[in-house]
Parts: C-alpha cells; structure tokens; sequence
C-alpha cells in the first residue's frame, strides 16, 4: 500500500500579506476612486472604535453614513484612471452630470424629502437612545436590588407555604385521630388555632387563617349538636307537632314574593310544615350538619350567620319570621340587632314569632335550659313583649306552649267536705304553675 502525499496548508498570513501589497500597488497606479478610498479607511477605523465603544459608536457610525448619503443626486464626479484617458473620462461625467441633475432632482425629489426625514429621525433618536444606555447601570443596580427583594419575599412566601402545609398536614391527620377516638378532636382543634395565631403574628400565614380554624373549630361541633338534639329535644315528627301552632299566623302575609324565613331552622320541621301548607318557605342556620339533613329532605335551607343573612335582604322583602329556640343563644347585643333587622325586613302584616324557654316554669331549669350548653340566659316572656312594642310590632300577645302532662305535675287531693281542701288545691295548683308551667313560650307580633 502506497502512502498518499498530504497537499500542503496554505499560508494565511501570506496571502494576506500578498493581497495587502496588491491592493497598495492598486491604490498607488490610481486603480481606485481617492474619495471611496477614504470612506473605506474612515469606515474601518469607525467600525474598529464601535467594536471598542460598542452599540453607542455603532449607531453614531450609522448616522454619519446617513448624513453622507441622504441626497441621492450628489454623486459627484470622479475617476481612479489617471492621464489623458482619466481626463477625459472625468469630462464625459460632467457633461453627463450636468445634463442629467434637472431630471434627477425632478424623479428623485421625494427620495431626497425621505432620506431627510431619516436623518432627521435618527438625530432625535440617537440621543435618547445614547441617553438609556447612560442610565442602564444605574437601572440594573434597581433591579438587582428589586431580585433581591423579590428573593426575600419569596423565602417568605415558601416559610408561609411550609407553615400552611404543616397546618394541612395537621388537619389532614385530625381526621384519622378523630377516627380513632373523638375526645381528642378539640384538644386538637384548639392547639391548631393557636398555632395559626403565632403563624398569623409571625406573619407567615394570612389572618383569615385563623378565623377559617376558629370557624372549623366551631363546625367540628355540628355532628355533635345534631346528634344532642336528636337525643333531647325530640324526633322531627313531635316537633312538627309543636310547631303546627304557628301556621295560621303565616299565611295572610306569606306569599311567593315575600317568603317566610325560618331563622335557626335546624332539621327543617317548620320548613316540611310550610311547604306541606303551600307557604314559600326559606331557612337559616349555622350548623352545616342541620343544613345538610334539611337539603337532603328537599327543603330550601342554607347555611350562614343569621345576622349577616338579614343584612344582605331588602327590607320589607319577607312576609314572616320565625326563630324557636333561637333567641336564648344570643347575647343581648345579637338579640337587639337580630330583631331590628327582623322588623326591618318584615312586609307591613308579616308576623315575627320568636319561640323560647320560659323562665317562669322551674323545671325548665332543672331539664331543658342547662341542658344545652350552648345556652346564655333564659328572657322572661315580658321582656319579649316589652322588646315587641318598643320595636313597633302591634298585637303582641304571648303564646304558653309544651305543656307539661297531668301525671308529670302535683296531684289535687279529693274534696272530703272541709273547707280546707279548696285552699289546699289552690296552693297545689299554684306551686304547679311555678314549677311545671308550660316549658316554652312564644311572642308574636305583626308589622
């Protein structure tokens, strides 16, 4: 096998250096046109100080070409041929030249007006863009100070993102301890919501944070108070029973413009009650559970705050209230501002009817008020009256209800013809009263 001879590399820097000394040869016999010569060599010494100045004295290079070319009809008369023949080549051009400039000032006219334009255009965009790049370090050290900010406020954000995932991870694992045994679910609640106030302070989570767990909090009890009420105050068929009294007073006002409202509607009895009766029919309550068995039942029942539910009605929008066993959960500040919202909002000859423990039985201390824990304080049935006519209701009365039975009460003695059996009974009868009087009591009142 023969070995192949490798053609020799060519010398760069020779044949630059042959082509420099052609070129000089060139310029030095009059080949090339003096004037493109200069252009040329102000050219590269311009564009060798824009590779060392950079854009600035790129652009300033642009316009002085622009200012040398923005008349296109000066081109001038001119040769690279020397001698006789460079003469005479230099006359034919200008005889050419002057014969042709009329016409070329004619067509070239608007060209010229354009070019100017762009010199002009240029003039004025020039220093201002030279002005930007002057102040483009004092910019980039703003937004290196604004990354910086930026940096912090989102380590600030992942600490808050870790805090509210501890937060998740802790609710999350609520449910499986309350699984595994439901006295643990307060205790846990409670130092949850706490931990949300110290993240809240730190400012590493947002305050509604710490309401959304307090109202967490609050609806973990929900089950628990449904199930309460199962258990104490009866089954939804002997409320109903109960609550069938207030009928006849709803349904002269009660319309489908004007709904009744039932505020603290729990399950919904009163709610079957209307819509079995034809009434259009709305309730409200806090408790989600309560809520749900309502819905499930196909009742019209939504969860919220009573308070704020009244504000966002228009007044005079609902042909009657009804609040049983409402009232007495209220501090005296909920209760004013309930019932000047009710009144408010109540059609002229709707009834507000507001169902309650009454005070004036003892039993009920010792069975159904301190039962609930929920509870505030027990409100004679006079106050509610007193409250009535202050707000401007007319034809208020007071209705006694749940009734305690004959054989849950004192019994009378038989008359053996003395005179002290009628006392006797009187006095049992009275003790009856103050003991097992009616249980609940209700004010009613119309617009």
């Amino acid at each position: 096998m023969t070995d192949q001879t490798q053609p020799p590399k060519p010398d760069v820097s020779a044949l630059l250096a042959q082509v420099e000394a052609a070129v000089q040869a060139k310029k030095a016999a009059g080949f090339y046109n003096p004037a493109e010569i200069r252009r040329v060599e102000a050219a590269a010494v311009s564009y060798q100080r824009s590779a060392e100045d950079g854009a600035a004295a790129e652009l300033t290079l642009w316009q002085k070409t622009l200012v040398e070319l923005v008349n296109p009809t000066d081109w001038g008369v001119e040769t690279h041929r020397g001698g006789a023949a460079g003469r005479l080549i230099v006359g034919v051009k200008k005889l050419v030249y002057k014969a042709s400039k009329f016409c070329l000032n004619v067509w070239l006219a608007t060209q010229v007006k354009y070019n100017a334009a762009l010199v002009r255009l240029t003039g004025v965009l020039l220093p201002q863009h030279l002005d930007l790049r002057a102040r483009m370090p004092q910019a980039e050290q703003r937004l290196e100070l604004l990354e910086d900010i930026c940096r912090d406020l989102a380590e600030g954000l992942s600490r808050t993102r870790n805090g509210l995932r501890d937060a998740e991870n802790r609710l999350s694992g609520l449910d499986k301890t309350a699984a595994r045994g439901r006295e643990q679910v307060e205790p846990l609640l409670a130092e949850l919501e706490r931990l949300a106030q110290r993240l809240a302070q730190a400012g590493q989570v947002p305050a509604q944070t710490v309401g959304d767990l307090a109202s967490l909090r609050r609806q973990s009890r929900d089950g628990a108070y449904l199930a309460f009420e199962e258990l104490h105050r009866g089954r939804p068929e002997e409320i109903k029973a109960r609550q069938m009294v207030y009928l006849p007073h709803f349904r002269d006002g009660v319309g489908p413009e004007r709904p009744l409202l039932d505020i603290g509607c729990g399950r919904g009895e009163f709610l079957a009650l209307a819509a079995e009766a034809g009434l259009a029919a709305r309730g409200v309550d806090q408790n989600a559970d309560s809520v749900a068995t309502a819905r499930a039942a196909g009742l019209d029942a939504v969860q919220a705050d009573a308070l704020e539910y009244l504000r966002g009605l228009p007044d005079q929008s609902l042909g009657g209230i009804l609040m049983a066993q409402v009232v007495e959960h209220l501090t005296l500040d909920e209760l004013m501002e309930l019932l000047g919202l009710c009144v408010a909002k109540l059609a002229p000859g709707g009834a507000l009817i507001a169902e309650t423990i009454n005070p004036q039985s003892l039993c009920t201390f010792a069975s159904a008020f301190y039962l609930d824990l929920t509870h505030q304080k027990p409100i004679h049935p006079e106050a509610l009256r007193f409250i009535w006519r202050w707000l401007g209701l007319s034809g208020v009365e007071v209705l006694y209800l749940s009734e305690i039975p004959a054989d849950g009460k004192l019994e009378l003695v038989v008359d053996d013809g003395q005179n002290l059996t009628g006392a006797f009974n009187r006095n049992i009868m009275r003790l009856n009263q103050l003991l097992y009087g009616p249980q609940d009591y209700a004010v009613l009142g119309r617009k």
